[in-house]
């Protein structure tokens, strides 16, 4: 059976025979009810085809049936929604098309920056922590027993302070055991060198012999050099008793404290750490590829959390030869001066390297740089004319944001900073923002 739809025979003829009635389908729907063709619709049948294939497929699902009326009716919502969809979006690139015309004859609608005077400066920002100026090793020089631990770690002394004791009951007692024979020889010494004064006396006179002389004075020099032992002695036990306290090399803080009240220690025995104060070291990384832009020497700025209004100037005081570590850094120091003890080692500190500084000097936006370096104009606007120019300019030094100028253009000219790839010599431009530096 040849199901394939075929147009009604007035179509086919092209043209209506007189207005006979439609010949009923059966169980099909009433022919007064489907829907007539008029000659617009005949012709576009005729002459165009997507038109001729509607009237065809009308043709097909109008035929017996109820489930073909209803699949039909879906198809022809679904095949009309497509077609409106793909007219719209053609009729809406047109459009768009039309919309934006690049005609020179027309003013160019441009934003503009208005070229000023600024205190103009480029830094590197990091994030480091604040460490002594200068690090000890706590150690004791002779072995004993800790008695007295008189500050911990992060609390602050003057120079001299005492820090760390040992037990000094020993060395104590040795010393003024020294100092008692010390004091005794010096005695011992003075008789010596009287009695060798009365022998002198009586020689001279000749109611003695020479050698009763001698023999005095051999007492009185072995009484010299047991007073020199027995000051030597004290000494070193004073010595000794010295050596068993640690004090404060400068003004400072314990670093790091590893030993408590009663443990006994050697001369390798590492107690704790003196962070000196006077000064102190902001210690942050930076990446390889910054590294060329730091010296010895260069200032930099610091800001703590503890205080929030301060700025802390330092230098540069050292910087790594090494990049280390998967992050690629090097070590880098700033040395700040710190009279009044504000800066505590372990704080965490923000620093700004100043790489570049120049007060009241031009400004532009970089973007509206053209050309490459060293060969770098800007578009510059007639303010009466309404028309631009190419300027070049000399650049002194160039941010991501902002470059300074040293020459080419003055405080008060305006300057193109969007289009500038439709921008040209003589271009007509109407202004339709003004901007001004932010720095």
């Amino acid at each position: 059976m040849n199901l394939e739809p075929k147009l009604p025979d007035e179509l086919n003829k092209g043209s209506d025979p007189g207005g006979s009635e439609p010949t009923p389908i059966p169980g099909g729907p009433d022919p007064a009810q489907l829907p007539v063709p008029d000659e617009k619709l005949k012709s576009a049948a005729r002459e165009n085809p997507f038109a001729k294939f509607w009237m065809r497929f009308l043709g097909f699902i109008f035929q017996p049936g109820s489930l073909r009326i209803w699949v039909g009716v879906i198809a022809v919502s679904i095949l009309g929604y497509v077609g409106y969809q793909m007219i719209m979006s053609k009729t809406s690139v047109t459009a768009i098309s039309e919309s934006q015309p690049d005609d020179d004859s027309k003013p160019l609608a441009v934003k503009a920056y208005k070229v000023g005077r600024y205190n103009y400066e480029d830094s590197l920002n990091a994030l480091g922590t604040i460490k002594g100026g200068v690090e000890f090793k706590l150690s004791f020089e002779i072995p004993g027993v800790v008695s007295a631990v008189n500050y911990r770690e992060g609390e602050r002394y003057e120079e001299g302070a005492l820090l760390i004791s040992l037990r000094q009951d020993d060395i104590l007692l040795r010393l003024k055991r020294a100092q008692a024979e010390r004091s005794k020889s010096e005695a011992q010494l003075k008789i010596a060198e009287d009695k060798l004064a009365d022998h002198e006396k009586l020689f001279d006179i000749g109611a003695i012999a020479k050698t009763a002389v001698e023999k005095v004075r051999l007492e009185a020099e072995s009484a010299r050099y047991d007073l020199q032992a027995a000051s030597l002695e004290a000494k070193a036990n004073e010595i000794m008793l010295e050596k068993s306290n640690l004090y404060a090399p400068t003004a400072g803080t314990i670093g790091e404290l590893n030993i408590e009240e009663g443990e006994a220690v050697t001369q390798n025995t590492l107690v704790g750490t003196h962070l000196s104060t006077n000064y102190v070291l902001a210690e942050f990384g930076v990446t390889e590829r910054d590294l060329n832009k730091l010296s010895l020497g260069q200032r930099a700025r610091v800001f703590v959390d503890a205080y929030p209004e301060k700025t802390f100037d330092g230098t540069i005081d050292g910087v790594g030869s090494v990049v280390v570590g998967q992050s690629r850094t090097a070590n880098v120091k700033v040395r700040i001066e710190n009279p009044e003890n504000l800066l505590v080692p372990g704080m965490f500190a923000r620093i700004k390297i100043l790489l570049y500084q120049k007060k009241n000097t031009l400004v532009v936006p970089t973007d509206a740089l053209m050309g490459k370096e060293n060969d770098y104009s800007v578009m510059v606007i007639d303010p009466d004319r309404k028309t631009v120019r190419s300027q070049p300019v000399v650049v002194g030094y160039q941010r991501t944001d902002y470059a300074q100028i040293d020459s080419g253009v003055r405080e008060g000219d305006l300057i193109v900073i969007t289009g500038l790839d439709r921008v040209k010599d003589g271009r007509e431009v109407r202004i339709i923002e003004t901007q001004e530096a932010e720095l």
